[in-house]
């Protein structure tokens, strides 16, 4: 399949042009006249073995889709037509698989296929919350209003995981030197100084003797080491597959020391944020229940919010299950509960949400906070024993002289 430029006037006298994937420009002229578009002009892609080597390795990121949906709320909301505007979006779109991705969304809604089942046919790109929002916002004639929030949304999302990034990144690199070091101290440096203590006919002390053994062992068999850690690895890997130790592996996380903490807040950030932004654009609250749960990355978070969900289907309040559960805070129960009673759950989890993404921020800062003079302590503590080891031998050989 080729990609081809096209250039073309539909029957209200407007300029369309775009990109089309097809066999040959024939079967491209034939689509276009199918559409009752007169053809100016088309031309194969000329750089189309680059974007499909490329397309290949490319991810579309939310900043992409928030991108894209503020663009397209935009042109919405001046009037400009759907398929028109799926069409200029698809070409100035920088990413090649979003590219592809709308120029297929358009090409279903112009054979009568409504937006947000097209968005449905593209689930490997858009979420079924995106999907969700398109269809209510489809559903209540308020979709630039719905893409307005979805990008205000993806954009919440983007920044908080970018803030996370930033600030374990510091503390990743200094542990990565740290192990750097630590491993060509003893296995560059140290074995330099075997054939020196060894001709000594005096008693080594037994540091010395420790960060030798250490080094010779590191030496002869890293291999074995490289195996274990693999091993390991792999183990962890497919106990993660599975259904119980999957669900075992998240129920662990929750409860780890500092990291259990910032998930359970991290989570509740999300599942306030999202649920609100669900029941504003109109979503009914069990399938936006539904639809949390889905996004959740913990699967013990994830069947609490399920057990809310069924307890709402049965006429019941959510926030007895979500106590139950014991993950969500009691704040946050409290809140749900005056929401639901007042009939402003929405603006609730609005206001909660902001709250705890504040929250997840200090938590952060307070964990860079200690790991990073805990990992120079560490750090210190290793190389000044490396060098501790190699000049104790020294002293005591001057001593002796």
């Amino acid at each position: 399949m080729a990609e081809f430029l096209y250039q073309a006037r539909n029957t209200d006298g407007n300029n369309l042009d775009g990109l089309i994937e097809a066999e040959n420009e024939q079967m491209v002229a034939k689509r276009l006249r199918d559409k009752g578009y007169y053809i100016i002009s088309i031309k194969e892609y000329e750089n189309r073995d680059l974007n499909l080597s490329f397309k290949s390795f490319a991810r579309i990121t939310a900043k992409d889709l928030a991108v894209f949906s503020r663009q397209f709320a935009t042109m919405i909301n001046a009037g400009v037509s759907l398929i028109r505007a799926l069409d200029i979006l698809a070409t100035q779109t920088d990413n090649p698989k979003l590219k592809e991705s709308i120029a297929s969304i358009k090409e279903k809604v112009e054979g009568g296929t409504s937006l947000s089942q097209a968005l449905e046919e593209e689930g490997k790109v858009f979420s079924s919350l995106f999907i969700s929002m398109v269809a209510a916002g489809e559903a209540g004639g308020l979709l630039d209003e719905t893409l307005e929030e979805m990008a205000n949304h993806l954009e919440s999302e983007n920044e908080l995981k970018q803030k996370i990034i930033s600030s374990l990144a510091y503390p990743v690199v200094i542990s990565v030197v740290s192990i750097l070091v630590v491993i060509f101290l003893i296995v560059g440096v140290l074995p330099t100084f075997v054939d020196m203590f060894s001709g000594m006919n005096m008693e080594l002390p037994v540091l010395t003797k420790f960060v030798l053994a250490t080094s010779s062992f590191l030496g002869s068999y890293w291999w074995l080491l490289l195996a274990i850690l693999a091993m390991i690895t792999v183990g962890i890997y497919f106990y993660y597959s599975t259904e119980q130790g999957n669900r075992n592996m998240h129920k662990m996380l929750l409860k780890f020391p500092l990291f259990g903490d910032l998930i359970t807040k991290l989570a509740t950030a999300r599942f306030t944020k999202t649920l609100s932004v669900l029941i504003t654009s109109g979503v009914s609250i069990i399938e936006s229940l539904d639809i949390v749960a889905k996004v959740m990355s913990n699967k013990i978070i994830s069947e609490n919010i399920m057990e809310a969900k069924q307890a709402i289907s049965e006429g019941e309040s959510m926030v007895l299950p979500l106590r139950h559960g014991g993950i969500f805070p009691k704040m946050l129960l409290q809140m749900i509960k005056v929401g639901e009673e007042t009939g402003r759950l929405d603006d609730m989890l609005m206001r909660v949400s902001g709250f705890y993404e504040k929250e997840v921020q200090t938590k952060l800062e307070g964990m860079v906070s200690l790991i990073e003079p805990a990992l120079i302590v560490v750090l210190g503590i290793v190389v000044g024993g490396i060098v501790l080891s190699i000049m104790l031998p020294m002293f005591n050989m001057i001593n002796g002289i």
